[in-house]
Protein backbone atom coordinates (compact mmCIF):
# COMPACT_ATOMS: atom_id res chain seq x y z
CA UNK A 1 0.00 0.00 0.00
CA UNK A 2 2.54 2.21 0.65
CA UNK A 3 4.70 2.00 -2.17
CA UNK A 4 1.38 1.96 -4.64
CA UNK A 5 0.38 5.47 -3.00
CA UNK A 6 4.19 6.49 -3.47
CA UNK A 7 3.40 5.75 -7.21
CA UNK A 8 0.26 7.50 -7.60
CA UNK A 9 1.78 10.47 -6.01
CA UNK A 10 4.83 10.74 -7.87
CA UNK A 11 2.09 9.90 -10.93
CA UNK A 12 0.98 13.05 -10.29
CA UNK A 13 3.92 15.25 -9.88
CA UNK A 14 4.64 18.33 -12.38
CA UNK A 15 7.31 18.08 -15.09
CA UNK A 16 10.10 21.46 -13.93
CA UNK A 17 10.89 21.77 -18.11
CA UNK A 18 9.26 21.19 -21.42
CA UNK A 19 12.39 18.50 -21.73
CA UNK A 20 11.48 15.98 -18.86
CA UNK A 21 8.22 14.58 -20.94
CA UNK A 22 10.07 13.11 -23.51
CA UNK A 23 12.62 11.91 -20.79
CA UNK A 24 10.33 10.33 -18.67
CA UNK A 25 8.51 8.68 -21.67
CA UNK A 26 11.91 7.14 -23.28
CA UNK A 27 12.97 6.28 -19.70
CA UNK A 28 9.32 3.88 -18.94
CA UNK A 29 9.94 2.28 -22.39
CA UNK A 30 13.60 1.34 -21.36
CA UNK A 31 12.66 0.18 -18.39
CA UNK A 32 9.55 -1.92 -18.84
CA UNK A 33 10.00 -5.75 -19.44
CA UNK A 34 8.96 -5.74 -23.55
CA UNK A 35 10.20 -3.15 -26.37
CA UNK A 36 7.05 -2.42 -27.18
CA UNK A 37 5.00 -1.68 -23.94
CA UNK A 38 5.63 1.30 -22.59
CA UNK A 39 4.26 0.69 -19.24
CA UNK A 40 2.23 -1.93 -17.55
CA UNK A 41 0.33 -0.98 -14.36
CA UNK A 42 -3.24 -1.22 -12.59
CA UNK A 43 -2.61 2.44 -10.96
CA UNK A 44 -4.41 4.91 -12.89
CA UNK A 45 -2.51 7.97 -12.27
CA UNK A 46 0.42 6.02 -13.41
CA UNK A 47 -1.12 5.33 -16.82
CA UNK A 48 -2.17 9.06 -16.84
CA UNK A 49 0.62 10.24 -16.05
CA UNK A 50 2.20 8.27 -18.94
CA UNK A 51 -0.24 9.21 -21.31
CA UNK A 52 -0.11 13.19 -20.29
CA UNK A 53 3.40 12.97 -20.82
CA UNK A 54 3.64 11.30 -24.12
CA UNK A 55 1.38 13.71 -25.18
CA UNK A 56 3.20 16.75 -24.24
CA UNK A 57 6.48 14.95 -25.86
CA UNK A 58 4.44 14.42 -28.98
CA UNK A 59 5.29 10.92 -29.11
CA UNK A 60 2.29 8.82 -29.91
CA UNK A 61 0.66 6.30 -28.11
CA UNK A 62 -1.67 3.40 -28.50
CA UNK A 63 -4.27 4.19 -25.74
CA UNK A 64 -4.93 2.40 -22.46
CA UNK A 65 -5.89 -1.02 -22.71
CA UNK A 66 -6.48 -4.08 -20.92
CA UNK A 67 -2.83 -6.14 -20.88
CA UNK A 68 -4.64 -9.49 -20.50
CA UNK A 69 -4.68 -12.38 -18.00
CA UNK A 70 -1.31 -13.68 -18.10
CA UNK A 71 -0.34 -10.06 -16.10
CA UNK A 72 -2.66 -10.16 -13.43
CA UNK A 73 -5.98 -8.57 -13.17
CA UNK A 74 -6.65 -4.99 -13.79
CA UNK A 75 -3.52 -4.72 -15.25
CA UNK A 76 -3.20 -2.05 -18.27
CA UNK A 77 -0.89 -1.58 -20.93
CA UNK A 78 0.22 1.40 -23.07
CA UNK A 79 1.92 1.11 -25.86
CA UNK A 80 3.70 3.12 -28.53
CA UNK A 81 5.38 2.90 -31.73
CA UNK A 82 8.75 3.97 -31.71
CA UNK A 83 11.34 1.22 -30.74
CA UNK A 84 14.15 1.83 -27.41
CA UNK A 85 17.25 2.96 -28.26
CA UNK A 86 20.27 1.50 -25.81
CA UNK A 87 20.94 5.11 -24.84
CA UNK A 88 17.31 5.54 -23.42
CA UNK A 89 18.48 3.80 -19.88
CA UNK A 90 21.05 6.43 -19.11
CA UNK A 91 20.72 8.99 -16.74
CA UNK A 92 20.45 12.51 -18.43
CA UNK A 93 23.23 15.32 -17.78
CA UNK A 94 20.42 17.58 -17.34
CA UNK A 95 19.07 17.82 -13.08
CA UNK A 96 16.04 18.30 -14.31
CA UNK A 97 15.73 15.68 -16.78
CA UNK A 98 17.53 13.40 -14.62
CA UNK A 99 14.81 13.55 -11.95
CA UNK A 100 12.19 12.54 -14.91
CA UNK A 101 14.32 9.72 -15.44
CA UNK A 102 14.38 8.90 -11.88
CA UNK A 103 10.52 8.81 -11.62
CA UNK A 104 9.84 7.01 -14.75
CA UNK A 105 12.29 4.26 -13.52
CA UNK A 106 10.40 3.70 -10.29
CA UNK A 107 7.34 3.86 -11.78
CA UNK A 108 7.91 0.92 -14.78
CA UNK A 109 10.28 -1.24 -12.56
CA UNK A 110 10.56 -0.11 -8.52
CA UNK A 111 8.62 -0.66 -5.25
CA UNK A 112 9.23 0.95 -1.86
CA UNK A 113 8.73 -1.41 1.34
CA UNK A 114 6.43 -0.42 4.06
CA UNK A 115 8.54 1.59 5.94
CA UNK A 116 7.21 0.20 9.20
CA UNK A 117 8.93 -3.32 8.09
CA UNK A 118 11.83 -2.05 6.37
CA UNK A 119 13.54 0.89 4.53
CA UNK A 120 13.99 -0.82 1.32
CA UNK A 121 13.96 0.57 -2.10
CA UNK A 122 14.48 -1.44 -5.28
CA UNK A 123 14.06 -1.87 -8.76
CA UNK A 124 13.90 -4.68 -11.14
CA UNK A 125 15.24 -3.63 -14.58
CA UNK A 126 14.70 -5.64 -17.95
CA UNK A 127 18.59 -6.65 -18.27
CA UNK A 128 21.87 -6.60 -17.01
CA UNK A 129 22.46 -3.10 -18.79
CA UNK A 130 19.59 -1.53 -17.85
CA UNK A 131 20.93 -2.55 -14.10
CA UNK A 132 24.00 -1.13 -14.72
CA UNK A 133 22.52 2.07 -16.05
CA UNK A 134 19.87 2.55 -13.10
CA UNK A 135 22.78 1.65 -10.78
CA UNK A 136 25.71 4.42 -12.89
CA UNK A 137 22.44 7.00 -12.47
CA UNK A 138 21.70 6.57 -8.88
CA UNK A 139 24.97 7.41 -8.13
CA UNK A 140 24.82 10.77 -9.69
CA UNK A 141 21.55 11.63 -6.82
CA UNK A 142 24.50 10.44 -4.12
CA UNK A 143 23.36 7.30 -3.26
CA UNK A 144 25.12 4.02 -3.43
CA UNK A 145 22.83 1.47 -4.48
CA UNK A 146 23.46 -2.62 -4.76
CA UNK A 147 23.08 -4.69 -7.72
CA UNK A 148 22.26 -8.89 -7.49
CA UNK A 149 19.85 -11.54 -8.58
CA UNK A 150 16.46 -12.73 -7.61
CA UNK A 151 15.43 -15.59 -9.82
CA UNK A 152 16.94 -14.86 -12.17
CA UNK A 153 16.40 -11.31 -12.94
CA UNK A 154 18.75 -8.48 -12.36
CA UNK A 155 17.74 -6.30 -9.14
CA UNK A 156 19.06 -2.85 -8.25
CA UNK A 157 18.13 -1.98 -4.37
CA UNK A 158 18.67 0.74 -1.95
CA UNK A 159 18.76 0.44 1.78
CA UNK A 160 18.50 2.98 4.58
CA UNK A 161 15.77 5.66 5.63
CA UNK A 162 18.50 8.43 4.65
CA UNK A 163 18.65 6.68 1.14
CA UNK A 164 15.11 5.99 1.15
CA UNK A 165 13.98 9.25 1.86
CA UNK A 166 16.19 11.39 -0.72
CA UNK A 167 15.10 9.20 -3.34
CA UNK A 168 11.61 9.44 -2.39
CA UNK A 169 12.19 13.52 -2.29
CA UNK A 170 14.08 13.81 -5.79
CA UNK A 171 11.31 11.56 -7.46
CA UNK A 172 8.25 14.12 -5.71
CA UNK A 173 6.81 12.03 -2.88
CA UNK A 174 6.59 14.75 -0.71
CA UNK A 175 3.92 12.58 1.41
CA UNK A 176 5.41 9.29 1.68
CA UNK A 177 8.79 11.53 2.84
CA UNK A 178 6.80 12.61 5.65
CA UNK A 179 5.09 9.40 6.22
CA UNK A 180 8.66 7.85 6.92
CA UNK A 181 10.03 11.27 8.88
CA UNK A 182 6.97 10.70 11.12
CA UNK A 183 7.55 7.08 11.55
CA UNK A 184 11.43 8.09 12.41
CA UNK A 185 10.63 10.47 14.54
CA UNK A 186 8.27 8.25 16.72
CA UNK A 187 10.70 5.27 16.72
CA UNK A 188 13.53 7.96 18.04
CA UNK A 189 11.15 8.81 20.87
CA UNK A 190 10.58 5.79 21.67
CA UNK A 191 14.29 4.52 21.54
CA UNK A 192 15.33 7.63 23.60
CA UNK A 193 12.63 6.72 26.12
CA UNK A 194 13.57 2.85 26.27
CA UNK A 195 17.27 3.83 27.24
CA UNK A 196 16.21 6.58 29.91
CA UNK A 197 13.96 4.17 31.54
CA UNK A 198 16.11 1.25 31.21
CA UNK A 199 18.93 3.55 32.34
CA UNK A 200 16.76 4.60 35.69
CA UNK A 201 15.89 1.20 36.32
CA UNK A 202 19.43 0.22 36.34
CA UNK A 203 20.57 3.15 38.37
CA UNK A 204 17.52 2.64 40.86
CA UNK A 205 18.62 -1.06 40.93
CA UNK A 206 22.62 -0.15 41.70
CA UNK A 207 21.14 2.37 44.35
CA UNK A 208 19.06 -0.38 46.16
CA UNK A 209 22.04 -2.97 45.97
CA UNK A 210 24.40 -0.34 47.50
CA UNK A 211 21.74 0.68 50.29
CA UNK A 212 21.47 -2.95 51.31
CA UNK A 213 25.31 -3.42 51.59
CA UNK A 214 25.64 -0.25 53.61
CA UNK A 215 22.42 -0.53 56.17
CA UNK A 216 23.90 -3.67 56.24
CA UNK A 217 27.86 -3.10 57.29
CA UNK A 218 26.30 -0.43 59.30
CA UNK A 219 24.16 -2.70 61.81
CA UNK A 220 27.49 -4.57 62.08
CA UNK A 221 29.62 -1.57 62.63
CA UNK A 222 26.84 -0.57 65.68
CA UNK A 223 26.81 -4.13 67.19
CA UNK A 224 30.50 -3.58 67.23
CA UNK A 225 30.68 -0.29 68.70
CA UNK A 226 29.79 -1.62 72.23
CA UNK A 227 33.24 -3.39 72.68
CA UNK A 228 35.49 -1.26 69.69
CA UNK A 229 36.21 2.49 70.13
CA UNK A 230 34.09 3.81 66.57
CA UNK A 231 34.27 7.34 66.37
CA UNK A 232 31.17 9.38 66.63
CA UNK A 233 31.36 10.51 62.88
CA UNK A 234 30.99 6.91 61.60
CA UNK A 235 28.34 6.03 64.52
CA UNK A 236 26.32 8.90 63.03
CA UNK A 237 26.48 8.08 59.82
CA UNK A 238 25.68 4.27 60.51
CA UNK A 239 22.63 5.47 62.32
CA UNK A 240 21.34 7.41 59.62
CA UNK A 241 21.56 4.50 57.00
CA UNK A 242 19.64 2.06 59.31
CA UNK A 243 17.32 4.77 59.92
CA UNK A 244 16.45 5.38 56.15
CA UNK A 245 17.73 3.52 54.04
CA UNK A 246 15.83 4.60 51.01
CA UNK A 247 17.46 7.97 51.21
CA UNK A 248 20.31 9.07 48.63
CA UNK A 249 24.38 10.17 50.05
CA UNK A 250 23.27 13.50 49.32
CA UNK A 251 19.70 13.50 51.62
CA UNK A 252 21.96 11.56 54.41
CA UNK A 253 24.63 14.14 54.34
CA UNK A 254 21.86 16.98 54.41
CA UNK A 255 20.70 14.66 57.89
CA UNK A 256 24.26 14.45 59.34
CA UNK A 257 24.75 17.47 62.35
CA UNK A 258 26.02 19.52 61.32
CA UNK A 259 25.11 18.67 57.81
CA UNK A 260 28.05 17.79 55.71
CA UNK A 261 28.97 17.19 52.37
CA UNK A 262 27.59 14.61 49.45
CA UNK A 263 31.91 13.05 49.68
CA UNK A 264 31.87 13.65 53.14
CA UNK A 265 29.03 11.29 53.65
CA UNK A 266 30.07 8.78 50.96
CA UNK A 267 33.64 8.55 52.55
CA UNK A 268 32.29 7.56 55.86
CA UNK A 269 29.71 5.08 53.99
CA UNK A 270 32.74 3.53 52.47
CA UNK A 271 34.94 3.33 55.83
CA UNK A 272 31.91 1.66 57.32
CA UNK A 273 31.83 -1.24 54.24
CA UNK A 274 35.43 -1.69 54.73
CA UNK A 275 35.80 -1.61 58.97
CA UNK A 276 32.81 -4.25 59.15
Amino acid sequence: MFSADAKDEIAAAAFRKPCCPGTFVRTLRAFSSGSARLVLTDRGPVVRAVLRAAKSAGIRTGGAHPAGRRFGRGAIEVRAAQPVRARDDAAPKRSCCRRAWLRAAFLACGSVSDPHRSYHLEFVPPDERAARALQRGLRAFGVSAGRSRRRGKPLVYVKGAPAVAELLAHMGASRAVLALDDLLAVRYTKNVTRRRVNSEAANAARAAATSARQQSAAATLVRRARTHAVSAALREAARLRIAHPDYTIAELAARARPPVSKAAMAYRLRTIERQA
